[in-house]
């Protein structure tokens, strides 16, 4: 199975500690069915770095009546992508 990625908005990317951040996406309304979800479940990003297509998937740190998606990203030493979003 191919996975299918969306282009989402990013909201906001909001510093949570010294280490880490927020990033909230806006979801389209078209979308919002798609992007549903239950506490736990992880969120797969992509992103075109150095011309490497790198996907990482992070945690989805939002209640599910919250209104908004958003994952929590912590820098990893070496880590391409956790820097970039930082």
């Amino acid at each position: 199975m191919t996975p299918l990625f969306h282009s989402l908005r990013v909201r906001a990317v909001e510093p949570d500690t010294a280490e880490a951040v927020i990033v909230s996406f806006d979801v389209p309304p078209e979308l919002r069915q798609t992007f549903g979800f239950t506490q736990g479940q992880y969120l797969t990003l992509r992103r075109q770095i150095d011309g490497q297509d790198l996907r990482r998937s992070y945690s989805i740190c939002a209640g599910v009546d919250d209104g908004v998606l958003r994952v929590g990203v912590r820098k990893v030493r070496g880590g391409v992508f956790s820097n970039w979003i930082n």
